[in-house]
């Protein structure tokens, strides 16, 4: 067994393959005056079963390139199988189409995937659980639910938000391991595509209440939670959140939110974070899901 670990998460696939106890190669990838990308693995991968760790994280569309160029790579290569770890699967979002003739554009990349030669997946917390339908290989999608229930404080006051319809199950999961009640914010959006949140269900007054949700990309729909939460009477409100996409000044927003406690996964990879952002590990996770699997 040997880890591969793509540009996107190369730590990741270090604490990985630690926890395996394999060796782990980061793959040297490059890219030509137009920006085409050229992968290079220096190692004799024959016989080998390859785990390539590699997020589809900004900028997606290389990353998801060189995921599967490193698919293509250890398949000529004369290994035994290929695993793709896709902590963060980008496109999970686009899973039905947004408009007439639209693209389901995760059921195509779930296609392409296929094609690269990878046999199993795992990735982590997918924006649907339909997407994982999308997709003829082993797909394990992992609950990170028990990974923020370890770093949140005991509390008897806290309640669970989901902040729409779509993320309920999610909040349903975190809502029943804490024994705790469970509140889910009206969301819309306009003819713009603009998020507007006009009322709760639920009675969050005097309420210590946590977010939970897979993405924060921009942030606008997490500071526009926590402002109506606190109208609503709550408490406090605190987060936790899978991936950290952290677009724009996604940061900046919600530093300035207010919120009490804020938690991410390293499923994406950042630097410099500030210090009221709390990054909780998932490598035992991953790797306890790939040692289950052989």
């Amino acid at each position: 067994m040997i880890v591969i670990g793509g540009n996107s998460l190369p730590t990741l696939a270090q604490q990985i393959a630690g926890k395996l106890g394999c060796e782990c190669i980061v793959a040297n990838t490059k890219k030509f005056a137009d920006q085409e990308l050229k992968v290079q693995v220096n190692k004799d991968l024959s016989g080998e079963d390859v785990i390539i760790v590699q997020s589809t994280k900004r900028p997606v569309n290389d990353h998801l390139m060189e995921l599967l160029l490193l698919a293509d790579t250890a398949k000529r290569a004369g290994c035994n199988s290929i695993t793709a770890v896709i902590p963060y699967f980008g496109y999970g979002r686009q899973d039905r189409p947004s408009y007439e003739y639209g693209p389901i554009s995760a059921s195509l990349v779930a296609k392409i995937i296929e094609t690269s030669g990878i046999e199993k997946i795992v990735t982590v917390d997918m924006h649907s659980k339909q997407s994982e339908g999308f997709f003829k290989i082993g797909v394990k999608n992992l609950d990170p639910t028990d990974c923020f229930i370890n770093a949140l404080q005991k509390n008897s006051n806290y309640i669970v938000i989901s902040p729409d319809i779509g993320g309920l199950p999610r909040a349903r999961i975190l809502a029943s391991k804490l024994g705790t009640e469970l509140a889910i914010i009206s969301k819309t959006h306009d003819l713009q595509g603009r998020c507007k949140m006009s009322d709760v269900i639920g009675n969050v007054s005097g309420k210590d209440c946590i977010i939970i949700d897979d993405i924060v990309d921009t942030g606008g729909t997490l500071c526009k939670a926590e402002k109506l939460l606190i109208q609503k009477g709550a408490n406090s409100v605190s987060a936790c959140i899978t991936h950290a996409i952290f677009s724009e000044n996604c940061i900046d927003r919600i530093s300035k939110a207010g919120l009490a406690e804020f938690f991410i996964t390293d499923t994406v990879h950042h630097q410099n974070l500030p210090s009221f952002i709390h990054v909780i590990q998932i490598s035992e996770l991953i790797a306890n899901a790939l040692l289950k699997w052989e």
